[in-house]
């Protein structure tokens, strides 16, 4: 035993149901697709503990529990009841004496929590609860109690109640250590999120991080704290959005409603896009049971999206006239989508925008059809982000020092939103120093730096860096150009010398070009 005491075999009398007449039509349930499981393969988990089915040992020797509804008579007559008042009636009426003893045995757990899904809505009587509550829709449970759980629910409610308890069963992985060991108490490697995780991370990072973790495709779960951490700061960096919201000084509009469109700025068109695709992942998502791609989706827009690129481009001149509206429309979308995996944080925003209802729980889901894409408009909006980027990584390239700016062009054609363009090249403390009058692209234009930057000593580092890439490539194609290789290597070896060639050649195309935009 758990407790290393021995145990001796030991014949007594016991109770069984017997279970064929229960498992056929539940097993049918599932057959006919009344009942799914989420992952599908699970539901030959389920298919097989029914066929294998033996009748139900349900006598239990403990303390807690439904005590069996069993009376015996002085001559061991047995009387089943559904309470003492019927047993010394049925006593009486059968033997001539209500002297009874009740069997001290108590149900098999897993008896009692079959009858869960209806006997706590009121059942036998048909109460209103039960009316609106049962069948449910969704039972979340985990893979090592399909049948011990799932399958007596299923079989007691359709004898019980006529039908199915509920129609999708969502089978959640099992959580695993670092080092793949499954967590147990007596590993000493379990963790308990109420007094472990929510008091560091708050109920919303324990919640957003451990679901951020879920795979459908993988049923092992290696919990790491970090992505609570994480969690943690992105419920802080929406807070902040918001109250940088808050103290816009053309105030909160009344509601959340988007100004006309023709109003709307380049940023603005960008943000609805991005909202829009946000939506529509997280709602595919949700209704796949794919909580972890949900809450990868919530992440990058809300945080890198939203809070590091548009809150940034507010700020510009020329925002003034639709920010408020648009950082509280994006806001009020946003939280509802996140609200089944962050509760707490979602209904405070919720709460300080404008909004409609008393509280987030009842408010509809964003719907699509009220978020306008412009998509010619984003992606001109995400040139302008890939070449700040590319800023970015320019300093590190090119050396320059941390409190040196560096001074960019920009295409003519970008003129009208040169004040966007500055915000958000402040972030790669680059200022844009001259207009191109040409027809030139962003892409040609925006990384031409002026005058920071130690071109000499690049050029010569740049070239050393081409010379050692070609020298690379030319030796793996000679490599996969010899027929004894290719012939006599494994197909693994000569795949993985391809795709070193094929790496070395973008490292060698990206120096080159590294190389033509340093200014001369």
């Amino acid at each position: 035993s758990r407790s290393h005491a021995v145990i001796e075999p030991l014949l007594s009398l016991q109770w069984f149901v017997k279970m064929e007449p229960l498992a056929q039509p539940a097993l049918e349930a599932y057959r006919s697709g009344a009942i799914r499981f989420v992952p599908e393969r699970f539901g030959r988990t389920y298919a097989a503990g029914l066929e294998a089915i033996r009748d139900w040992n349900i006598s239990r020797q403990i303390w807690w529990g439904h005590q069996l509804p069993v009376w015996y008579t002085p001559d061991d007559e047995v009387v089943v009841a559904h309470d003492e008042d019927e047993a010394k009636r049925l006593a009486r009426e059968r033997f001539g004496s209500e002297e009874l003893r009740r069997d001290p045995d108590t149900l098999d757990t897993w008896f009692s929590s079959g009858l869960w899904p209806f006997s706590i809505l009121g059942w036998p009587e048909r109460t209103p609860e039960l009316a609106h509550w049962y069948p449910n829709q969704v039972m979340i449970t985990s893979r090592d109690i399909i049948f011990l759980w799932v399958s007596r629910m299923v079989m007691l409610g359709l004898r019980f109640v006529g039908t199915i308890p509920f129609d999708t069963v969502f089978v959640t992985p099992l959580v695993f250590d670092l080092h793949g060991r499954k967590m147990s108490k007596s590993l000493g490697n379990a963790i308990d999120p109420m007094t472990d995780l929510v008091p560091k991370y708050g109920a919303d990072g324990t919640r957003f991080g451990i679901l951020r973790q879920m795979r459908l495709e993988s049923q092992e779960l290696r919990f790491d704290e970090r992505y609570c951490d994480e969690a943690k700061r992105f419920a802080t960096k929406l807070w902040n959005a918001l109250r940088y919201t808050c103290a816009l000084p053309e105030g909160l509009p009344g509601a959340a409603v988007l100004p006309p469109r023709d109003a709307l700025t380049l940023a603005d068109k960008w943000i609805l896009t991005e909202l829009r695709a946000c939506v529509a992942t997280v709602e595919r998502a949700y209704d796949g049971f794919q909580f972890g791609v949900a809450a990868d989706a919530l992440l990058q827009f809300g945080w890198y999206t939203f809070c590091d690129w548009y809150v940034e481009a507010t700020k510009a001149e020329g925002q003034e006239a639709t920010r408020a509206a648009v950082l509280s429309f994006v806001l009020n979308a946003f939280v509802r989508a996140m609200h089944p995996i962050a509760p707490f944080v979602t209904e405070e925003i919720w709460l300080t925008l404008p909004h409609d209802g008393e509280t987030i729980v009842t408010a509809s889901w964003p719907d699509l059809a009220e978020i306008p894409a412009f998509e010619t408009d984003a992606a001109a909006f995400r040139a302008v982000i890939a070449k700040v980027e590319e800023l970015r990584n320019a300093r590190a390239d090119w050396e320059i020092a941390p409190k040196d700016w560096m001074q960019v062009e920009i295409p003519a054609t970008l003129a009208g939103e040169r004040d966007v363009v500055e915000a958000l090249a402040t972030l790669a403390r680059a200022r844009i120093a001259t207009y191109d009058g040409g027809d030139g692209t962003l892409q040609d234009r925006i990384l031409a730096v002026r005058g920071v930057a130690d071109t000499a000593k690049l050029r010569e580092r740049y070239m050393r860096e081409i010379a050692r890439l070609e020298s690379e490539v030319a030796r793996s194609e000679k490599k996969l150009a010899n027929d004894g290789f290719v012939a006599k290597a494994s197909p693994e070896v000569v795949a993985g010398e391809r795709t070193k060639r094929d790496e070395y050649r973008g490292e060698l195309e990206r120096a080159r070009a590294a190389l033509a935009a340093l200014p001369r």
